[in-house]
C-alpha cells in the first residue's frame, strides 16, 4: 500500500512539475509572429498602392502635360500648314495680281484669317481672329478679320506703333516682327478675341508661336510679293517707256529731217530773193512806200529762217541733251512758294475761278530742285486743262523718314480704276496741243521724276500714287526723302 501511494505521489509530483516548468511565452510569441506577418503583408500592399497612386499622379502632372503640349504643337503645325497653303497664289492669278497689287495685298490676309480661324479656335478658343498688314505704298495697315469687322480695333494700331504685345481683357494683339537684312521689321499685327472663361497660362506662349510663323508667311507672301510685283511693274513700265521714247525719237528725227529738207530747199531760193531785194534797194530809186515793202519782205524772210533754225536747234537739243540728277537740300516752303508763283502765271487769262491753297511745313527734303519744280508744273498744267471753278490744294506732311506731298483737285471725281491707270500711257488722254506739242503726259513725267529720286536721292522709298480725296475729288500724293 505504501509503495502504491509513493508511485502515485511521484506521478502527481512529476505532472505538477511539468505544468509549473512549462514555457508560457511560446503561445504569445506565435501569436505575435502571426500578427507581424499580417502587418508585413499589409505594408507591402500599402506600398504597392502608394506606388500605383504615385504613378497615376506622375501621369496626371507630367505625362498628361507633355501629351497636351505635344497636341498643342501638332495643332500649331496644322495651323502653320493652313496659313502657308492659304498664302500661296496660283499661277493663273499672277497676271491679274500684277494689275491689282492693292487687291492682292488685301486678299491674302483675308484668306489667312479665314483658313486659320477654325484651327486657332481649337487651340485657344477664340471668338474673332484679325490680321493687319502694313502697306508700304499707302503707309497704312490693311485690315482683315473673321468674323468680319467694319473697323480695325484701336488695340491693333497701338500694338503696331509700340511693337509690343498688348492685352485688354479678352483681347490680345501681338506684333508680327521678322528679321530682314539684319534689322527687325514689323510687317503687321495679329489680333484675337478670347472666349470668356477659357484662358490658360500657356495661351500667350502658344499665341506667340503662331504669330512667329504668321509673321514669316506675311513677310514672304505679301511684302516680298508686293516688291516683286512692283519690280515687274517697273520693268513693264521701262519697256513701255522705251517704246514710247523710241516713237518720240522717230517723230523728232522726222521733224529734223523735214527741217533739214526744208532748209536745203529754201536756202536755194530765198537767199537769191534777199540778194535781189538788196540789189534793188541799192541800185534803183524807189519810193518810200516801195522801200518799206522791200524791207518788210526781207524781215519776213529773216523771221522765216530764224523760226526754221529755232525748231531745228530745239529738236536737236531735246535729243542730244543728257539729263543729270543734281541732288541738293530743298526747302519745302520755297517749293510751295514756287508752285504758287507758277500757278498765278499759268492761270492768267483763264476764265475759270480756281483757288490754289498751300500748306507748307518748316522741313527740308533731298532732291533735284529743277525736276521737282517741273513735277509741280506738270500737276498744275494738267489741273488747268479742266475749265471748272474750284479749289486746288498742295499739302505737305511728315511721314517717317519722308515728306508726303498731297496735290488735291476738289473739282473732279475719279474712280479707283481710273486712278490706278493714271500713271500709265493712255492714247485717249494724249493729244496734240495748239503749237504741236504733246499733251496728256503730265502724270507719266511726274512718275518718272519720282522714280529718278527713288534711284538717285540716296534713299529708296519714294512713291507716287493717286486716291480719292476725303473732302471730294482726288489726290495725287508722292513721297520724298526728308533731310
Amino acid at each position: 500500500m505504501c509503495i502504491r501511494d509513493s508511485n502515485y505521489n511521484n506521478a502527481a509530483f512529476t505532472a505538477l512539475y511539468k505544468l509549473q516548468s512549462e514555457d508560457q511565452s511560446l503561445e504569445g510569441y506565435c501569436r505575435e509572429l502571426e500578427r507581424s506577418t499580417t502587418n508585413k503583408i499589409v505594408g507591402v500592399i500599402l506600398c504597392i498602392l502608394l506606388f500605383v497612386i504615385s504613378l497615376a499622379g506622375y501621369y496626371l502632372i507630367y505625362i498628361r502635360k507633355r501629351l497636351l503640349n505635344r497636341l498643342n504643337l501638332e495643332q500649331i503645325l496644322e495651323i502653320n500648314k493652313k496659313v502657308f497653303a492659304s498664302s500661296l497664289i496660283r499661277a493663273q492669278e499672277s497676271a491679274e495680281a500684277l494689275q491689282r497689287e492693292e487687291d492682292t495685298l488685301k486678299e491674302i490676309p483675308q484668306r489667312l484669317v479665314n483658313e486659320a480661324f477654325d484651327s486657332i479656335n481649337e487651340l485657344l478658343t477664340i471668338d474673332r481672329l484679325s490680321l493687319a498688314v502694313y502697306n508700304e505704298t499707302t503707309h497704312r495697315l490693311e485690315f482683315a478679320s473673321n468674323p468680319g469687322l467694319e473697323r480695325m480695333p484701336e488695340l491693333m494700331q497701338q500694338c503696331f506703333n509700340g511693337q509690343q504685345y498688348l492685352s485688354d481683357g479678352l483681347s490680345q494683339a501681338i506684333p508680327l516682327v521678322v528679321d530682314a537684312g539684319g534689322e527687325h521689321q514689323c510687317v503687321g499685327v495679329l489680333y484675337l478675341e478670347r472666349r470668356e472663361g477659357t484662358t490658360q497660362e500657356t495661351d500667350r506662349l502658344l499665341f506667340e508661336l503662331v504669330a512667329r510663323y504668321v509673321a514669316i508667311v506675311v513677310f514672304n507672301a505679301v511684302v516680298k510679293l508686293a516688291i516683286k510685283y512692283r519690280d515687274i511693274e517697273s520693268a513693264h513700265e521701262e519697256a513701255q517707256r522705251a517704246s514710247w521714247e523710241d516713237s518720240m525719237l522717230h517723230v523728232q528725227n522726222m521733224v529734223l529731217d523735214n527741217c533739214l529738207s526744208t532748209i536745203k530747199h529754201e536756202t536755194i531760193y530765198y537767199p537769191n530773193k534777199i540778194k535781189q531785194i538788196v540789189g534793188r534797194l541799192n541800185t534803183q530809186n524807189l519810193s518810200e512806200e516801195e522801200e518799206r515793202e522791200n524791207v518788210e519782205a526781207i524781215s519776213e524772210l529773216i523771221e522765216y529762217y530764224k523760226g526754221i533754225f529755232t525748231i531745228l536747234s530745239s529738236c536737236a537739243a531735246r535729243q542730244l541733251e543728257e539729263v543729270t540728277f543734281r541732288r541738293s537740300t530743298i526747302s519745302i516752303a520755297d517749293l510751295c512758294e514756287y508752285a504758287v508763283k507758277y500757278f498765278r502765271k499759268a492761270s492768267k487769262g483763264k476764265t475759270s475761278r480756281i483757288e490754289f491753297l498751300t500748306e507748307p511745313i518748316e522741313k527740308r527734303i533731298i532732291g533735284d530742285i529743277n525736276q521737282l519744280r517741273f513735277l509741280l508744273e506738270n500737276l498744275i498744267d494738267e489741273a488747268l486743262t479742266v475749265h471748272e471753278d474750284g479749289i486746288l490744294k498742295l499739302h505737305a506732311a511728315e511721314d517717317g523718314n519722308y515728306i508726303r506731298f498731297l496735290f488735291t483737285d476738289t473739282r473732279r471725281k475719279k474712280s479707283v480704276d481710273e486712278l490706278n491707270k493714271l500713271f500709265y500711257p493712255n492714247l485717249a488722254r494724249m493729244t496734240s496741243g495748239e503749237k504741236g506739242e504733246l499733251r496728256g503726259t503730265e502724270y507719266l513725267i511726274c512718275k518718272q521724276i519720282i522714280r529718278d529720286h527713288d534711284e538717285f536721292a540716296g534713299r529708296r522709298g519714294c512713291r507716287i500714287n493717286a486716291e480719292p480725296a476725303q473732302e471730294g475729288g482726288f489726290t495725287v500724293y508722292f513721297t520724298l526723302p526728308k533731310r
